[in-house]
């Protein structure tokens, strides 16, 4: 399988022609006399829909392929940054597609993919604990968790699965196998919603196929998988989710605080942060169509000629990249050629339906139960380490004991894995998109094999 013995290359949907993956990040203030955008009245953000799962979670479920052997899941990791510092796989694995219902922002029933990775083999029975994992940003429509020649599917099935755990991995609502017609992006509770039924799907997927499991639960997810997953801790923790009991969470690289972000990428103009051009509309026109009342027309918050088409473009048809849009004139470079002053306006104002939106979308508003690691590095230029630094706060303030943080900057075994002396780190999207994931991953998988 060569897609296993010869990738090196960062992952692709992350990279997404050099601007990396997942929203910008950081912590910037929150200006009240600032005048609000021309917006229609804002509203406070509509509460997030309670879950109501089908009776049966699960519609189908597809072998991709035969089991993937271990010396193919060692084969990806020693080509990434945790070589030699993973150890060898245990198990073989079956990436299984499946297609399930969960629920869209509006309450309304809808149908999502995902991939289930099941462990076997000598040495490697059951039961198994089952771990909820949320991938990173992409703009192609057509991804999927289930594709076996996708960089973080190999590295996922590779690190988890392959010592032990049953992963659960949606695609999330508006990708793949998905029928709704528009993904939302960064909204919190239907990234928590896909994650949980996807949890659901593999539980009855183990009890058709006699995959035990052992009743220990863990989620976690990479940059924008990161926000997701603690999304999902949060709907797990608050009480929403009765019939699961949280085990661990691994939160990785993660635009946790949206607001902050957004102010920090505002901050640097006229660049902004790198991908700020794909991940601020991605954001804004997704929690638009959930909410309805974050603008008038696109022109209030995007500048011509990107304003015409801004709301069609994310995700797009399979093969079309970042620098296609920006070749197309659908998206420029630089961050001030895009947004508007109404738009820098509303961002700032605590006010408006923009903010609150993003406040509202922003997971760190409870107090961690369960063991959680935090893990990021402190030199990412897509998603800021700031986030990681506001999300612990956030939760310390709310009483909890059980957070804890790695910088992989601080390990100095690391120190030679994370640069590129082609590319200086400030300009570099792979540090966010195949440097730091490894690492990071080996942290929560050996958090993880303590508590399993």
């Amino acid at each position: 399988m060569s897609a296993l013995s010869n990738r090196r290359s960062a992952w692709r949907h992350l990279a997404l022609s050099g601007v990396a993956a997942v929203m910008l990040a950081g912590c910037g203030s929150d200006d009240p006399s600032e005048p609000a955008a021309q917006a229609p009245a804002a509203s406070p953000a509509p509460p997030a829909p309670a879950l109501a799962p089908a009776p049966t979670t699960l519609k189908s479920a597809t072998d991709v392929g035969p089991p993937l052997t271990p010396n193919q899941l060692d084969s990806v990791v020693a080509v990434s940054t945790a070589a030699g510092l993973a150890g060898a796989s245990r198990c073989a694995v079956q990436v299984v597609e499946i297609v399930y219902a969960t629920t869209a922002p509006d309450g309304m029933p809808a149908q999502a993919s995902g991939a289930v990775m099941i462990p076997s083999g000598p040495g490697c029975e059951g039961p198994y604990p089952l771990v909820a994992y949320s991938p990173g940003t992409d703009l192609q429509r057509t991804r999927s968790m289930a594709n076996v020649g996708d960089p973080e599917v190999q590295l996922v099935a590779a690190m988890l699965a392959s010592q032990g755990f049953v992963v659960a991995a949606t695609d999330y609502l508006g990708y793949s196998k998905s029928d709704l017609p528009y993904y939302p992006y960064l909204h919190a509770a239907s990234e928590a919603t896909a994650s949980l039924e996807a949890l659901r799907a593999a539980q009855e997927l183990g009890t058709q196929r006699g995959v035990g499991l052992n009743g220990k639960v863990f989620v976690t997810g990479y940059s924008q998988g990161g926000h997701a997953s603690m999304a999902t801790q949060k709907a797990i923790e608050t009480g929403t989710v009765p019939e699961f009991s949280l085990a661990g969470a691994g939160h990785m690289s993660g635009p946790y605080n949206l607001s902050g972000s957004v102010n920090a990428a505002l901050g640097d103009l006229p660049l902004g942060d790198l991908g700020s051009t794909f991940y601020i509309p991605f954001t804004v026109t997704s929690l638009q169509k959930v909410y309805k009342n974050l603008y008038t027309t696109p022109g209030d918050f995007f500048q011509a000629p990107y304003d015409a088409t801004i709301e069609r473009i994310f995700p797009s048809p399979s093969g079309v990249s970042v620098s296609d849009l920006i070749a197309q004139d659908k998206l420029p470079v630089l961050l001030s050629s895009l947004v508007t002053e109404g738009f820098i306006a509303a961002a700032l104002n605590p006010a408006s339906a923009l903010h609150r939106a993003f406040v509202a979308n922003s997971p760190t508003d409870f107090a961690p139960k369960a063991r959680t690691l935090l893990c990021g590095g402190s030199k990412d230029p897509v998603v800021r380490y700031q986030n990681t630094r506001d999300a612990v706060a956030a939760f310390q303030a709310a009483g909890s004991t059980a957070v804890t943080s790695f910088d992989v900057e601080n390990e100095p075994s690391y120190a030679n894995l994370l640069r590129d002396d082609l590319v200086p780190v400030g300009v570099n999207g792979g540090y966010h998109a195949s440097r730091v994931p490894p690492l990071c991953l080996l942290q929560v998988r050996n958090l993880f094999l303590t508590l399993r």
